[in-house]
């Protein structure tokens, strides 16, 4: 993760802008909106199946009225946007995609709601702390059949910055206390970004169901993967640097998720999140550091990714791996990722190895991944290998003439060049709904005032906006110095980790999602005035 990348999870910068840088019921209808490509079947490729335990279920279909068609077609049928939104939805009704969907056995979950506890049975109050199923049901009541946004209000903005010259006098250097123009953020934020790594969350979700360790494992190296494709097409730009206390929630009524973010340290600059659902937990703190090398950018991660299956007890760690961001001279940026990134399985001692093929002077990556699978704690013995790249697929290697893909990337919308390269479920990650933004705590990121301006196209706006945010938050700091208090985050605590490469991490400490059951966040700073 690279403020280059766009999902900057990884390295982040400070109030300046500076530069630190299921198994669905298969169920589930085939007519499936467009955003949600990238959290379902169609970005999982032909999945390994356990075939014996496969389920089956009624579909819901959601499609659109032909008299919608024809409202559409004739009001904007000489739009450019109109082309491309055709071009999905006629995607979505084509019947060799509405089967490729139906023989993915990945689509995410929708289970039946978690199993009440006693207490709750008995007094009939819902623990929305303790059960995803909860929020989530409650939301796909809430949205219906609402349709999420599939584009941007506004076009990318230009970025015609002299990277190179705001860079050359700090070869060497941590990135520290550079910064970097307006122009170069993409209208997401951090967390927002930590959030876009739980794209291909079905693969979790179908981990926890598998019965064999190594199968669970090698789902688990396949999302940990997937959480780099996003990267491949976005090095030109960096997301927007949270303030601290700011949050992000995301419930994916779809794929059967919900996550919850917040911007727990400034200096150094810390964004913590966790995400639940009935067939997964992760959490994980984003911490690193970065260089300049003068025609490269290093991107050094230093924090752990937890992962919890529940079915087996599973709980697997690993760090994501170094980045490169190289092509800084020519203007033709490319993202490499270096070195090893091992994922252990804590519960069982199994691990999988992930090889990543990096860059010579003279031939390029291909994105080349490796994965050796052993099992058990100590063991030397390579049980399995899974090959392919970090931005497209990965493949079981069965035998040296069958390969079975256990995860594809999903591709690009055909409009993606004009609206920063995002993909269908980074499009929506910014979106307000409106039968849901009354449940968000005044802190979330969706209300950020630059950088809805900045998405909606305002850039002089967001540029005042972004000033004065941040000319409050120092204030605040000022008033806390003089009072001699610290902050104190609200949703995540920072603990001894003995997993974690510094003895340290934060993790979720509850309590968020009964405040938005029951509209009961407490009072906090407000971060949108000054």
């Amino acid at each position: 993760a690279s403020w280059f990348s766009g999902s900057g999870s990884d390295v982040f910068y400070d109030t300046n802008e500076v530069l630190e840088l299921g198994r669905d019921d298969a169920d589930r209808s085939p007519s499936m909106h467009p955003h949600g490509f990238a959290g379902t079947a169609a970005g999982l490729g032909a999945a390994h199946q356990d075939k014996e335990s496969s389920p089956s279920g009624d579909n819901d279909s959601n499609s659109d009225s032909d008299a919608d068609d024809d409202e559409y077609y004739d009001s904007t049928k000489n739009s450019a946007a109109a082309q491309a939104n055709r071009m999905r939805r006629d995607l979505i009704r084509d019947p060799d995609f509405i089967e490729a969907l139906a023989q993915n056995n990945l689509r995410s979950p929708r289970t039946a709601p978690d199993a009440a506890p006693a207490s709750q049975a008995a007094t009939g109050v819902v623990d929305y702390e303790a059960s995803p199923q909860a929020t989530i049901d409650h939301v796909r009541q809430q949205v219906g059949k609402y349709e999420p946004r599939t584009t941007l209000p506004a076009e990318s903005s230009k970025a015609n910055v002299g990277l190179v010259s705001i860079l050359r006098k700090n070869v060497g250097k941590d990135l520290s206390s550079i910064a970097m123009p307006l122009v170069m953020n993409e209208p997401i934020n951090a967390l927002q970004a930590l959030c876009e790594e739980l794209a291909y969350n079905p693969l979790l979700q179908k981990a926890d169901a598998l019965d064999d360790s190594l199968d669970r494992l090698m789902y688990v190296a396949a999302f940990a993967i997937s959480s780099l494709s996003i990267k491949k097409h976005r090095a030109e730009r960096k997301p927007f640097n949270p303030l601290l206390g700011e949050t992000y929630e995301l419930v994916e009524s779809q794929s059967g998720f919900r996550f919850v973010a917040e911007k727990v340290s400034h200096h150094p600059a810390v964004m913590a999140c966790y995400a639940d659902a009935p067939g997964f937990r992760l959490w994980q703190d984003s911490s690193g550091k970065s260089k300049f090398w003068g025609k490269s950018i290093e991107l050094i991660q230093t924090s752990n990714v937890h992962i919890e299956l529940p079915a087996h007890g599973d709980h697997f760690t690993y760090c994501k791996p170094s980045a490169l961001i190289r092509g800084l001279l020519s203007g033709d940026r490319t993202v490499d990722f270096t070195g090893e990134m091992v994922i252990v399985n804590r519960t069982t001692g199994d691990r999988c190895a992930v090889a990543f093929k990096e860059a010579g002077m003279f031939s390029a990556s291909n994105d080349a991944v490796e994965c050796r699978l052993f099992r058990g704690r100590d063991s030397r013995t390579v049980e399995r290998v899974l090959r392919g790249s970090w931005s497209g697929q990965l493949s079981y290697e069965q035998s040296p003439t069958r390969a079975e893909p256990i995860w594809t990337a999903v591709a690009l919308p055909p409009d993606a060049a004009s609206f920063y390269n995002f993909g269908y479920f980074t499009m929506r990650l910014n979106e307000l709904v409106p039968a849901t933004q009354d449940d968000l705590p005044s802190t979330d990121t969706r209300f950020r005032p630059d950088q809805r301006a900045y998405e909606e196209g305002r850039i002089d706006d967001a540029e005042r906006l972004k000033t004065e945010l941040e000319e409050a938050q120092r204030a605040r700091k000022r008033d806390r110095d003089a009072a001699g208090t610290e902050w104190a985050p609200l949703w995540f605590v920072e603990a001894d980790d003995p997993d974690s490469p510094d003895g340290r991490a934060w993790s979720y400490k509850g309590g968020y999602w009964d405040a938005r059951a029951h509209h009961a966040f407490p009072q906090t700073v407000d971060l949108w005035h000054s």
